[in-house]
């Protein structure tokens, strides 16, 4: 995958940088700073002149004398610093990497041939950026940053630490930094860490590898930490965030890659979340939560497109939510995800992990709309487990091929008297989350009492029991395909209102749960006509009704033309 493989020119710059600036206003209304006469200032590891192209300056030197507008270019190579950051951006400035260092004009850009590496040589934090600006960095190596003992914001930000700005930081490679060494403190955003920020920044085309938000205690926000905004926070988007740890030992950990917190508006879209840990070793408890995304206290967020993939939450124990780990965030929206082969706890033995796919706690109206929920694990809720004080929708999502060691391979919950858990469930597709063993092979597990579902047209496959509940719950569903479960359709002492289901028919899903032809799913569902698509954005309905389950089949048609001859004089 290259993010940063471009040729930018200055007389490109006028007509495409102003398209791209315009962009980025309408998507997240940020206030345009005024450009006028913009310099150019010109940057190479030797320079010592008068900052010009064909005599450039030290580093310092330009960000001494640049001012709001202004752009720097730097030339590839490897750029360290004193103090307390490698790079301190106070003025709403454009700092480039990749120049290619002549003087050719218009400059020519190309982070891949002339990578720019700002290096705080585990010393210092690498970009520090201050005040109600909004600066871009864009096409930089950003490493060996260390927030420790930074002046100001210490633990913070260990590769960029923006607070009161309004960044666009874009194309840059974030590796190996870390926000704090302190075995008594929480460290946040070992990558990335952005804070009251006056309008929405962006995040994008980023690659945020291998950093740690917290070596030995607690930790938020491995890759990336936001939080705290007047104002709709940040959108992230098409970024790679991989390989990071919230917190590696002696403490808990919240969102391995990503961390919200107070980060209310904020927009994740398209971005690839792999292979993060929340928590990664002994501490004195257990329970951390998020370990691809964490949202805590962040309303009306929505994250959208991502790929959650292989993350885990708690290696020892306990850990929930191993891909997207939800604490008190009001009308979250989680929309046309995929949430694959995360882990809540890696260990088959150290207590109770809670939604390999997706954990919730005190979410009220949470939105999961059209998400792949595939092949993830825990100990209770192999999918998704939702707890006290949640009301949710689920529509048009398929849950497949999870594993829960105790209950809920589909789906569990957690309530008490105070704290019910109300949901609707239309259109999914439950499919062979039955890798545990007894009644962690349930889809969906009414586990305990006080909870109270709305099930219509979902197809559940292929499990010990489809729907079981507990006494004190209640499950009311309406046209419902069942198929090969082993002990029943539905089961427990509590209330189950289940009319007209179909069962005893194979719903000839294929290999991605899809219907096909012939499917007793097709036209078999109750009409809503509010709901107009499926999982895959197809039309609903495409029949003569709606089908059960989350797709909507939509029978190919080869169509053969006339051949038309003409005959020319």
């Amino acid at each position: 995958m290259n993010l940063n493989k471009y040729k930018h020119v200055v007389s490109s710059l006028v007509a495409g940088g102003l398209l791209l600036v315009g962009l980025f206003l309408l998507l997240n209304g940020a206030p345009q700073i005024a450009r006028a006469d913009p310099g150019d200032l010109f940057v190479s590891p030797t320079g010592s002149g008068d900052c010009s192209q064909g005599n450039p300056c030290d580093l310092q030197t330009a960000l001494g004398t640049a001012s709001d507008g202004d752009t720097i270019y730097i030339a590839g190579g490897v750029y360290t610093g004193s103090g307390g950051a490698v790079v301190t951006v106070t003025h709403s400035l454009t700092l480039y990497g990749g120049w290619d260092g002549t003087t050719t004009t218009p400059p020519v850009r190309d982070p891949d041939a002339h990578p720019t590496t700002m290096d705080g040589g585990g010393a210092r934090r690498v970009v520090y950026i201050s005040g109600n600006i909004s600066p871009t960095v864009d096409g930089f190596t950003i490493t060996g940053g260390n927030a420790s003992n930074a002046p100001t914001g210490a633990g913070q930000g260990g590769g960029i630490y923006s607070l009161g700005a309004t960044p666009l930081i874009a194309n840059n490679v974030i590796t190996n930094n870390t926000a704090y060494t302190s075995t008594s403190s929480s460290g946040r955003g070992g990558g990335i860490y952005v804070a009251n920020a006056p309008g929405a920044a962006v995040i994008t085309g980023n690659q945020v590898l291998s950093n740690v938000a917290s070596i030995s205690y607690r930790g938020y926000g491995g890759g990336i930490y936001l939080g705290y905004a007047p104002a709709p926070l940040a959108q992230v988007v098409n970024n790679v965030v991989l390989s990071n740890t919230a917190s590696i030992t002696n403490g808990l950990g919240f969102g391995g890659g990503i961390a919200l917190s107070g980060s209310s508006g904020t927009t994740l879209i398209g971005n690839r979340v792999e292979h993060n840990v929340a928590q990664g070793g002994p501490a004195a408890s257990f329970g951390s939560d998020g370990g691809g995304i964490y949202c805590r206290s962040s309303n009306d967020v929505t994250l959208n497109n991502n790929v959650v993939r292989y993350n885990t939450a708690s290696v020892p124990a306990n850990g929930g939510g191993g891909g997207i780990g939800i604490d008190w965030c009001q009308r979250l929206t989680v929309v046309g995800n995929t949430l694959q082969g995360n882990v809540a706890s890696a260990s088959t033995t150290g207590g109770t992990g809670r939604g390999g796919g997706l954990d919730a706690y005190a979410s009220r109206d949470l939105v999961v709309n059209a998400n792949r929920v595939l092949s993830n694990t825990a100990h209770l809720g192999g999918g998704l487990y939702l707890l006290r004080n949640t009301t949710f929708t689920m529509t048009n999502n398929i849950v497949a091929a999870n594993h829960a060691s105790y209950q809920g391979g589909g789906m569990a919950f957690e309530t008490d008297v105070r704290q019910p858990v109300t949901g609707t469930l239309v259109h999914n597709t439950y499919a062979a989350n039955d890798r545990g063993s007894g009644s962690g092979r349930i889809a969906i597990h009414l586990n305990d009492p006080y909870v109270t579902l709305v099930l219509t047209n979902n197809l559940i496959y292929s499990h010990t029991y489809g729907v079981y509940v507990t006494a004190g719950s209640t499950a009311t569903l309406y046209n419902t395909l069942f198929y090969a479960h082993s002990d029943g359709d539905i089961g427990g002492p509590g209330t189950i209102v289940n009319t007209n289901p179909i069962t005893g028919q194979d719903p000839l899903l294929d290999a991605d749960y899809h219907l096909q032809g012939g499917s007793p799913a097709i036209d078999a569902g109750l009409p809503l006509p509010r709901l107009t698509t499926d999982i895959d954005g197809d039309s609903r309905p495409l029949g003569s009704g709606y089908d059960i389950g989350a797709d909507e089949f939509s029978q190919q048609w080869d169509i053969y033309l006339p051949l038309v001859v003409k005959n020319y004089p």
